[in-house]
C-alpha cells in the first residue's frame, strides 16, 4: 500500500507542475493532424508523410476499401485511399491508428491491461460511430476517435505503474488508479496532443449520467451513450437505465422510443464487430 501512496503522490505532484508523463503521438500522426486546416496542404504531399510509416500507410488503404468507404474500383495505394476518404477522414483515422501504438507498455501485466483498455475503448469507439452516423451534425469518424480516446488516462498511468515493479504485478491495484485518477489526466493529455476542444473533456464526462451543458448533442453525449451501451449485459446494479441518462435524451433515437439504439445497434452489430475487430488489430 506504501508503493500505491507514493504513486499516487507522485502522478498528482507530477500532474501540478506539469512533470506528467505524457506519451508523444507519433511523428506521422502529429503532421497529419497540423494539414488539415492548412490551406497549402494537399493530398499529395499528405500521402508522402503517411508513407514514412507503411504500416499505418497499409492500414489506410485496407479502411479504404473496407465495407465502411469502399466504393467503385479497390484502392491499391495511399494517395487513392486519402482521395476516397477526404483529408479530415484521413487524419481523424489517423489519430486512431496512431493511439493504439501508446497503449504499447511495460511489463505482462500492464501490457495486458493495456490491451483490455484499448479493446474496450474499440468498442466504444465502433459504436459511437454508428450512433453519429443517424445523429445529425454528426461525422462519425470523429465519433470514432472521441471513443478511443474516453479512457486515454490510462496510459500515464501505467507508464508510471511500469516504474515501479511490485505494482506492475498487481493487476487489482493498477485498475483502481485508472478508476481514480484516469478521468482527470484523460483531458490533460489530449490537451497536451492538441486535441480539439470539443473531445478534449470526453474522458472526465464519460461517466456523467447527469451531462447536459445545452441542448445540443455534442462528441461528448455520443461517447456517453457509446459507453453505457457496450457495459450491456455485463453485472453492474449501479447502472442507471438508458432514457435517465440525459445525453440519451438529446439524441434524435429517444424520440422513437427507448429501445431505439438498441434496435440500431443490434442491426449494426456485423458492421460494429468488424470495425471493433479493425481497430483492434491497428498497427
Amino acid at each position: 500500500m506504501q508503493q500505491i501512496q507514493e504513486l499516487v503522490t507522485r502522478i498528482q505532484s507530477d500532474f501540478k507542475e506539469g512533470r506528467l508523463k505524457v506519451p508523444s503521438l507519433p511523428e506521422v500522426a502529429i503532421k497529419v493532424n497540423k494539414y488539415v486546416g492548412d490551406p497549402n496542404a494537399n493530398m499529395a504531399n499528405m500521402a508522402k508523410v503517411i508513407q514514412m510509416d507503411p504500416a499505418l500507410a497499409a492500414k489506410l488503404v485496407q479502411v479504404a476499401n473496407s465495407a465502411l468507404y469502399a466504393r467503385g474500383s479497390r484502392v491499391e495505394d495511399c494517395r487513392t485511399a486519402i482521395a476516397r476518404l477526404g483529408m479530415k477522414t484521413t487524419r481523424n483515422l489517423v489519430m486512431s491508428f496512431a493511439l493504439r501504438q501508446s497503449f504499447q507498455i511495460g511489463s505482462a501485466i500492464v501490457r495486458d491491461i493495456a490491451r483490455n483498455t484499448w479493446n474496450k475503448s474499440s468498442e466504444v469507439a465502433a459504436i459511437s460511430y454508428v450512433l453519429a452516423r443517424v445523429t445529425m451534425g454528426m461525422v462519425p469518424d470523429k465519433a470514432l476517435l472521441a471513443g478511443l480516446v474516453h479512457n486515454i488516462g490510462a496510459i500515464p498511468i501505467l507508464r508510471y505503474a511500469a516504474d515501479y515493479p511490485e505494482l506492475s504485478k498487481n493487476r487489482t491495484l493498477i485498475n483502481d488508479l485508472i478508476e481514480r485518477l484516469g478521468k482527470k489526466l484523460g483531458s490533460l493529455v489530449l490537451q497536451q496532443w492538441s486535441f480539439d476542444s470539443e473531445l478534449v473533456e470526453i474522458p472526465s464526462m464519460v461517466n456523467n449520467h447527469d451531462y447536459e451543458p445545452d441542448n445540443d448533442v455534442d462528441y461528448t453525449d455520443i461517447v456517453i451513450v457509446a459507453n453505457m451501451h457496450s457495459q450491456f449485459g455485463k453485472e453492474d446494479t449501479d447502472r442507471p437505465v438508458i432514457e435517465d441518462i440525459a445525453s440519451f435524451r438529446k439524441l434524435p433515437l429517444f424520440t422513437i422510443g427507448p429501445d431505439a439504439s438498441i434496435e440500431l445497434l443490434y442491426e449494426a452489430r456485423e458492421e460494429i464487430n468488424s470495425m471493433t475487430r479493425m481497430l483492434m488489430s491497428a498497427a
